[in-house]
């Protein structure tokens, strides 16, 4: 995990927002958007890169244009807590690729699961495959979204 012993200031805070909205903003461009000349924008978003803030650059891709219309949460709970089988799941969970996003969480659950797949028959197939395989995993409770309210990936800087 990276340090973040210095906070953003109010320049790098913009260059937050401003990549947020836009990452292929060239950094002459960046540097008009946030009132900086493009030598100290590149040298701010060189640190922002080094000190992990900016952990990378992708394209946000539609997953239903793709065939994966179907998102699913999956609260899995472990039946074994040990350090081999919480290891296990998180393995076999990460080398999935309509696993999106897993979260250790409180509450009853132990994981929350963000899953895309085609449909129900896809589901069940990953359940089959990943989950149900795995020897530490006690329940799954799955909720199929019904339609996207919110989507954002932008974090509030304070800016």
């Amino acid at each position: 995990m990276p340090e973040r012993a210095d906070p953003p200031d109010k320049f790098e805070r913009a260059i937050l927002d401003a990549l947020q909205d836009d990452a292929r903003l060239s950094v002459q461009d960046l540097s008009q958007r946030i009132g900086l000349s493009t030598s100290p924008t590149w040298r701010r978003l060189k640190a922002l890169e080094e000190r992990g803030i900016i952990r990378g650059y992708v394209a946000l891709v539609d997953a239903a244009a793709l065939g994966h219309g179907q998102c699913v949460f999956a609260h899995v709970t472990l039946a074994k807590h040990d350090r081999e089988g919480v290891a296990e799941f998180e393995r076999v969970v990460g080398a999935r690729d309509e696993v999106l996003e897993c979260f250790s969480t409180t509450g009853q659950a132990d994981y929350l699961l963000r899953v895309v797949v085609r449909d129900a028959q896809h589901y069940e197939r990953f359940l089959q495959e990943a989950v149900f395989s795995c020897p530490a995993v006690q329940q799954i409770h799955s909720n199929f979204a019904l339609r996207e309210v919110k989507f954002s990936v932008k974090v509030p800087t304070g800016a």
